[in-house]
């Protein structure tokens, strides 16, 4: 299909198809109809929907996938990993920041967030963290444990009802991200899966209050369970520009 043809909605002709595809995506991932985790339509739906061609698909989502919006599975598909740049950018600049620093900054976006769901989740809020409570004690292996506590983690925060708020803690990671990035899959990182009673218990407690609309007691179980995450997942080793 030629790209002559421009059927795009609501932008400007003079702007170069390949970013008027890439806008109209971005418009659809702020406004929650492709949500992160969603897959794309594929390249052909987007082409027929869109009335453009391959070439300025591709290019589009290439655009995203490098902002850190889009992830592309071989043979799976395409993935929302992020609702704006702020959470890639936010992650690459945290890559040159002490990690002490970043580590008060998540204890502190949890803590918040925390606060925020007990006042202001709905029911369907807190049943999914019930669900994501349920399958993070389900999960027993290192891959699946991890992304079952991310998940969790993800969805106290979206919780707090606070966009911003959520976006901010995506960029910056919880603690099992950062462990993902720097330890292997080995005895290790099973060592870690393989919580104490006493961590589980604070996610237990956290989940608690947050449904006895106790945002004190939400804020401060929050803490203790970035604490208890932090004693069994030592920092990662200082950068030049820790010392």
């Amino acid at each position: 299909m030629p790209d002559s043809v421009e059927r795009v909605p609501s932008l400007p002709r003079a702007v170069p198809l390949s970013e008027q595809v890439s806008r109209e995506l971005r418009d659809r991932i702020a406004r929650g109809e492709l949500p992160v985790g969603a897959r794309l339509p594929t390249e052909l739906e987007l082409m027929r929907e869109l009335g453009v061609s391959r070439s300025s698909v591709r290019e589009a989502l290439r655009s995203l996938v490098h902002a850190g919006l889009l992830r592309s599975r071989a043979g799976d598909g395409t993935y929302v990993t992020a609702t704006s740049d702020l959470a890639p950018a936010l992650a690459r600049r945290l890559e040159l920041e002490r990690t002490a620093d970043v580590a008060e900054v998540r204890l502190l976006l949890e803590r918040e967030g925390a606060r925020l769901a007990a006042e202001r989740a709905s029911d369907d809020d807190r049943a999914r963290l019930r669900t994501a409570l349920a399958a993070r004690a389900a999960a027993t292996e290192g891959m699946a444990y991890a992304a079952a506590d991310i998940a969790f983690h993800h969805a106290l925060l979206d919780a707090s009802g606070n966009v911003l708020l959520a976006e901010l803690y995506r960029g910056t990671g919880g603690i099992e991200e950062s462990v993902l990035r720097i330890t292997p899959l080995d005895e290790g990182f099973a060592a870690f899966a393989a919580e104490s009673a006493e961590l589980y218990a604070a996610h237990v407690a956290l989940v608690e209050a947050i449904e006895a609309r106790d945002s004190a007691g939400a804020a401060a179980a929050a803490e203790r369970v970035v604490r208890l995450a932090q004693a069994h997942v030592p920092l990662a080793p200082a950068r030049e520009a820790d010392r």
